[in-house]
């Protein structure tokens, strides 16, 4: 068979089709090239980035340091649940938790320079502390208040200075930036956290409270945060005398060295301290009076101040009697020093001194007349210096008396 020679069509169609697919393996080959070169640039620019947010991220547990300031420490180890008695220092893991009593402390300090110093009866737990292994700005650490009273100091950090302490105390939370901290949970729940220096933000579910330097926030036991509130604290129940009578903070006593006994009066302007005879010829001493036990712990306390409303009517011993310390109306505030030795601080008031017997524990006021006695800086009187109140007594004294308290304030921070 004879053959034919392509047609011209047909020669241009084979070199059409021979151009596109040159054009398309090139385009396929540029097209290679850029995936190519973006693959690289995504490797060299985020493959170490990533790996590097993976290892920033990495954290370890570190030791805490612990010293016993004094007494009898006690410390349960992670995962057990057993007490035993801590050394002078240790190094306590995460899950660790301290328990001191009536007669002791302890300091500890973090990695990286904070402090916690737990007073008398306190227990804490550290629950997490976690320093990042490649990462030194990373820090997350918690501890948790089960009761008493601490001192936080929390350390500047020199890669994060926004960072946070948090204690988790009842059902709220408590993250704390660089400064020192106060924080005390009472019997009943209630959480106070007083800033004497940085920012705190106290957390109850969802709701964030922000207090700063010389303020105080109060967490109630139901979740309720009230403040920022100020630095100074009610330490006694019951400031307006409303409440004597079975169940109140106040309790009533009567001492009779011989003849008539003295009675306490709650009135509706005042308790008043009575001791009178028909005659009036009672020369031995007596008394009559409130008392509220205290059993707080204020060391480390910088104030304590007094304010109460005061009235005498009636008294037969001039001044405070032959000692000084008889009075027609007294206060006395019984607490601990820092040996552990019991001591009084007594102030006491008068309207005359006709014998001119001892008055060196006394201030003078005008007779049937309310005064409002106000000392703001009660701790710097009392010495040797308090750090356990232990009770306070208002009461009236001497022979024969008639006086009235209507209002007792004692507070501190």
């Amino acid at each position: 068979m004879q053959h034919l020679p392509d047609s011209p069509a047909h020669t241009r169609g084979t070199a059409v089709t021979a151009r596109q697919r040159y054009r398309g393996m090139q385009a396929f080959a540029w097209v290679s090239l850029f995936v190519a070169i973006g693959l690289l640039v995504v490797v060299v620019i985020f493959v170490p980035r990533a790996v590097a947010a993976l290892f920033s991220g990495a954290s370890e547990s570190q030791p805490t340091s612990a010293t016993v300031f004094e007494g009898t420490v006690l410390v349960q180890p992670a995962a057990t649940a057993t007490w035993q008695g801590m050394g002078a220092r240790a190094d306590l893991d995460e899950g660790t938790r301290l328990r001191t009593d009536d007669r002791s402390r302890a300091f500890l300090r973090t990695r990286e320079g904070s402090t916690v110093l737990l007073y008398n009866d306190t227990e804490l737990a550290v629950q997490r502390m976690r320093f990042g292994r490649f990462n030194p700005a990373l820090q997350d650490t918690v501890l948790r208040l089960f009761h008493g009273r601490i001192q936080i100091g929390v350390a500047r950090h020199p890669l994060a200075a926004e960072r946070r302490i948090s204690v988790l105390a009842g059902e709220g939370r408590l993250d704390l930036g660089e400064g020192t901290y106060q924080i005390e949970m009472e019997p009943d729940g209630t959480i106070h956290v007083s800033v004497r220096q940085g920012v705190a933000v106290v957390w109850s579910g969802s709701r964030g409270v922000e207090t700063p330097a010389g303020r105080r926030l109060m967490l109630t036991p139901v979740g309720g945060i009230l403040g920022p509130l100020p630095l100074e604290r009610d330490l006694l129940s019951d400031a307006l005398l409303e409440r004597l009578a079975d169940g109140s903070a106040w309790s009533t006593f009567v001492v009779t060295e011989a003849g008539s006994a003295g009675t306490v009066l709650p009135q509706a302007d005042g308790v008043w301290f009575e001791r009178q005879s028909p005659d009036g010829s009672t020369d031995r001493h007596g008394e009559s009076g409130i008392a509220q036990d205290l059993d707080r712990e204020i060391r480390d306390y910088v104030n304590l101040r007094l304010r109460t409303d005061v009235r005498i009517e009636h008294q037969t011993l001039s001044g405070g009697g032959t000692a000084g310390t008889e009075y027609p109306l007294m206060i006395r505030l019984t607490y601990l020093d820092v040996e552990g030795r019991e001591q009084i601080w007594t102030t006491g008031f008068y309207y005359q001194n006709d014998a001119g017997l001892s008055v060196k524990l006394g201030r003078e006021i005008p007779p049937g007349e309310w005064i409002t006695f106000d000392h703001p800086t009660l701790l710097q009187e009392i010495r040797p210096a308090p750090v356990r109140l232990r009770r306070i007594e208002v009461l009236g004294s001497g022979w024969e008396y008639r006086s009235a308290v209507r209002r007792m304030e004692l507070t501190g921070y």
